[in-house]
């Protein structure tokens, strides 16, 4: 044992301390990654000296190292999309894709999927996504495969031909707005909104208690 033994230690431990860095600053990369999983860094020291002395042999540590960088899978947090294509796992497990010359499956927690243009479900890499079929009575049917909705199936865009406003404004109620979605015959949503203008004030209303025939009541507005 000499002064290059603990320096070795000392480099040893700077070594260990800067991949642990590393593994810190690509969590912290990928903190918006979808489905990514952070990893931690698991420390052993190295092997040990002995060392004769007079009260018997003694251990003197020669540094540490790196051992293992594990996956942490705990539960990640729910976020809401605009894609109802994208999806998530609550609890264990993870989505199975093909790779695109269907060699290999592969397994994933990203839920970033879309149809791509011949109906497939496909993630951001072009993995298509694995399933099963269902039938009518939502009994699974047939070997896993890709999932793909034929696009000749999709129903033709039914655009908006028809709106029924029922409203019940009081007299003294001011002007105001009204908006509903449409569609037109691309599918396309719109907004349209229908504006109620107030053109006349409060009408008066006279009752008289008297008279012949009694009880006449006369709105002018």
């Amino acid at each position: 044992m000499g002064i290059q033994s603990s320096l070795y230690s000392g480099v040893s431990g700077l070594n260990a301390n800067g991949n642990a860095l590393t593994v810190l600053g690509n969590n912290i990369a990928n903190s918006n990654t979808i489905g990514f999983k952070a990893s931690r860094t698991v420390f052993s020291d190295l092997l040990s000296a002995e060392i004769a002395g007079s009260g018997g042999a003694s251990q003197v540590g020669r540094g540490t190292g790196m051992s293992t960088v594990d996956n942490i899978f705990s539960q990640g947090t729910f976020e809401s999309t605009e894609s109802n294509t994208d999806l998530a796992i609550e609890g264990p497990g993870f989505f199975m894709v093909s790779s695109p010359d269907e060699a290999t499956i592969n397994y994933t927690r990203a839920g970033a999927f879309r149809f791509d243009d011949g109906g497939t479900l496909v993630n951001p890499e072009g993995f298509a996504v694995q399933g099963y079929y269902l039938n009518d009575d939502g009994d699974t049917m047939g070997d896993i495969t890709d999932l793909t909705i034929a696009t000749r199936s999709f129903s033709p865009a039914n655009p908006t031909k028809e709106i029924t406003l029922a409203t019940n404004d009081p007299a003294n109620t001011s002007n105001y707005a009204s908006s509903v979605r449409v569609f037109d015959s691309l599918g396309r949503e719109h907004l349209m909104t229908t504006y109620f203008n107030k053109l006349n004030p409060v009408g008066d209303a006279a009752v008289p208690t008297t008279g012949n025939p009694p009880g006449i009541i006369q709105w002018e507005s």
